[in-house]
């Protein structure tokens, strides 16, 4: 279990990181239509780096106080008002990525054959 929480925390990581840096304008399609996508531009790229890098934070602190730490304790209430501050940031940075993302047209879409 321990493996997939790190593996999940370096893609958060570096998924945040590259988004944050490069800014890539993408377009993410739609789960129901794939002929619709939500255009993200380079802010809401960064704002969804940003809550991406905040994710990996609360990843860090929790298996920092759960895993290396000399006295397995449960965290104390501040540390468990220190998540839940970044677990608002980072849902606050995705809503905000959500709302910033343009929906349209997806232009990488191709139907299939047999639809054509």
């Amino acid at each position: 279990m321990r493996s997939m929480q790190v593996v999940m925390l370096t893609l958060c990581l570096l998924g945040g990181l590259y988004l944050l840096t490069q800014a890539p304008a993408f377009f993410m399609p739609a789960r129901g239509n794939p002929a619709l996508a939500h255009y993200f531009s380079p802010g809401a790229s960064r704002l969804l780096g940003g809550a991406l890098l905040a994710m990996a934070a609360a990843g860090v602190l929790y298996m920092r106080a759960m895993y290396y730490r000399a006295g397995r304790q449960l965290p104390g209430p501040r540390e468990q008002r220190g998540y839940f501050a970044l677990l608002v940031v980072a849902l606050a940075l995705f809503a905000a990525a959500l709302s910033v993302a343009e929906p349209g047209a997806n232009p990488e879409y191709r139907p299939p054959l047999d639809a054509r």
